[in-house]
């Protein structure tokens, strides 16, 4: 079978709703476009791309049921594989040799990994970490093994009005594993340090949606209708009052700058500006989703993907 081939194979049919960088090439989630979405849940498939695997492109793929708003992340540790995760918590893994479903992340009580939803993911020091509803984050630390690191002690359970929450996370991100920050809710952003987790006074309730450590040194969160919030520690404030219909969905640092899309665009943050980028038609048209690694940033959504070297932008999708 050409490269053509297969590639129609592993994509007609589908569009792409997240993507990873791996070490070789590149990975993303697919989802089934179907007629009608209210039969069942879309099937996903976890791609992988390899442009020059042992002198030649590589396609290869396999295909899952279920797998409601899933997330894509590399983990490096405790072998490098992309790892898909569901809302629910179901877990499947591509790379190193296996392709298949893992077991579902532990939940239902507050003292298990998750509790609720897998709303967020990333890697940190080469290990998957998930955030969630009420407060819940968990790491990876092998197939099937979780770490609850939600000490209730220094991060309360947020307080329940009807059976519901204002406080959960929907974004996460880290310097390291001793400087994490996890962001959502209406303001609610909570700093770990290795052992005990700090509360971060926000200077305001906006829903919060998505968080970048960024190379500066500083940490951005995307808040509602496109607004930025920059800071660390106890110091934070609003450097972008939005007016989008869509919040952010990835915000990631490279070449020196913050990158933020959604579904409907791509735009940069310099000197504390939000920037709406001026790139060509063929590259906006791939937001959606945002990967860095290995000095290159991918950019794939549902009419393609693109990846940036720092010089040129090259066509993948």
């Amino acid at each position: 079978m050409s490269l053509a081939d297969t590639y129609s194979e592993a994509f007609d049919g589908f569009f792409i709703y997240d993507c990873a960088l791996r070490s070789s090439g590149y990975c993303f989630i697919l989802v089934e476009t179907t007629k009608n979405n209210n039969d069942r849940e879309p099937n996903k498939r976890i791609v992988g791309y390899f442009p020059d695997y042992e002198g030649q492109p590589v396609i290869s793929w396999h295909e899952y049921r279920g797998f409601e708003n899933p997330h894509l992340v590399i983990a490096s540790s405790p072998k490098e594989q992309a790892v898909m995760v569901g809302l629910s918590g179901a877990v499947a893994v591509l790379g190193s040799g296996e392709s298949a479903m893992q077991d579902y992340i532990p939940g239902g009580d507050e003292q298990q990994p998750i509790f609720g939803t897998a709303s967020a993911c990333t890697s940190i020091n080469g290990y998957l970490y998930v955030a969630g509803g009420w407060r819940h984050v968990a790491k990876r630390v092998d197939a099937n093994q979780w770490l609850a690191i939600h000490d209730r002690r220094s991060m309360p359970h947020p307080t329940s009005k009807n059976g519901s929450s204002d406080g959960g996370f929907n974004g996460i991100s880290a310097f390291s594993e001793e400087d994490i920050y996890c962001v959502g809710g209406k303001g609610d952003v909570w700093r770990f340090d290795g052992k005990k987790w700090h509360q971060c006074p926000m200077p305001t309730n906006m829903r919060l949606w998505s968080v970048c450590c960024a190379g500066d040194g500083f940490v951005y969160i995307g808040a509602q209708s496109g607004s930025i919030i920059k800071g660390r520690g106890n110091n934070w404030k609003v450097i972008h009052q939005g007016d989008l219909t869509l919040p952010f969905k990835d915000m990631v640092w490279f070449d020196n700058k913050l990158w933020s899309t959604s579904d409907y665009g791509l735009w940069t943050v310099e000197n504390d500006q939000l920037i709406e980028s001026d790139l060509p038609s063929d590259v906006i048209a791939c937001s959606g989703n945002l990967a860095v690694g290995y000095g290159k940033l991918l950019l794939a959504g549902l009419h393609g993907a693109t990846v940036y070297d720092g010089k040129k932008w090259e066509r993948l999708v």
